[in-house]
């Protein structure tokens, strides 16, 4: 009943809490990360630089720490992601065998960061936060050109929007499959476009996020997954051109079916160390997804929520 309890009051919170669009491109001189309205398209600066922290090439963010990730280049940056504005750290180059690399999408994918390039070797990498080494996950054919990289936290399901495609595919959407090693295709480009690389998805839905500048690419589409129909479109802040452009979906992070799956991994076992990572994360946040008993007086975060949690993760996934 308490577990019940925990669980209908996270997804009251995650139903009240508002989802983000972060997005930003390379354009020169002074660049801006923006914050976009979905419901209303409104655009909101909230790092605003003359420096590569502000020209991203892909982006990233991890619910289960709260943390926004992109790179220019081979560089890393992050930050606690706050809408009021961005702390950001820069972790410095990324390697592949002892050797530079870097990426041209990054997306949250099974608890890690993941990544894509649009040059030998075209391949999804994971990346090491701590470390920055990569391993590569899948090599898929080079044929395609995965410049937009996401995955949708409600589904686990990872995605790549590509420029290139072999016949008889086309350029757009599809679902990449790193276990199958298969890419499965859902939806194409409107109209005319040619050249999208911005990619963010969450709970079926996909926002194509264009280069700039918006005297010619107007736009960003938002698309529907199941049907692979576009229904929408949302103003683009971008005033210059971006060789490339970078996106995610910033959404409150709601219970999992599994409660005591914390950070919502797919690949068994689903139940590990990183689960109590992600829930002491949660409880030194001050979250209310940590109040796992359900408690109502204050202080309703203690040392029971930690008893609760090992309770539940013993008890496992059904």
């Amino acid at each position: 009943m308490r577990f019940a309890l925990a669980l209908a009051l996270a997804a009251g919170v995650a139903s009240s809490a508002s989802a983000q669009l972060i997005v930003g491109n390379d354009q020169t001189g002074t660049t801006s990360l923006y914050h976009i309205d979905v419901g209303t398209g409104a655009a909101t600066p909230i790092l605003t630089t003359a420096t590569n922290e502000t020209k991203p090439w892909g982006m990233a963010y991890d619910p289960a720490t709260n943390t926004l990730w992109w790179n220019n280049g081979g560089t890393l940056f992050s930050a606690p992601f706050n809408i009021a504005g961005l702390t950001v750290t820069n972790h410095g180059a990324m390697t592949f065998n002892a050797a530079s690399i870097n990426f041209v999408a990054l997306g949250w994918y099974n608890g890690q960061l993941v990544g894509t390039r649009n040059i030998a070797t075209e391949a999804v990498y994971a990346i090491d936060t701590t470390t920055l080494q990569c391993t590569q996950l899948y090599v898929h054919p080079s044929t395609y050109d995965f410049g937009g990289l996401d995955a949708d936290v409600t589904t686990g399901k990872l995605y790549g929007l590509t420029d290139a495609a072999p016949a008889p595919q086309v350029r757009g959407l599809y679902e990449i499959s790193v276990t199958g090693m298969t890419q499965t295709f859902i939806a194409g480009y409107p109209g005319t476009e040619t050249d999208i690389d911005g990619l963010a998805v969450h709970n079926g839905l996909a926002y194509y996020v264009t280069d700039g500048p918006n005297t010619t690419q107007a736009s960003f589409y938002v698309y529907d997954i199941a049907t692979g129909t576009q229904i929408g479109t949302l103003p683009s802040p971008f005033t210059g051109s971006g060789t490339f452009c970078a996106a995610a979906f910033i959404a409150p992070a709601g219970p999992p079916a599994c409660y005591a799956n914390c950070d919502g991994s797919t690949i068994t076992p689903i139940l590990n160390v990183n689960d109590f990572i992600c829930f002491n994360n949660l409880f030194a946040a001050n979250d209310p997804l940590a109040n796992c008993d359900g408690s109502t007086t204050p202080p309703t975060l203690n040392v029971n929520d930690f008893v609760c949690f090992l309770n539940v993760f013993g008890a496992g996934c059904s």
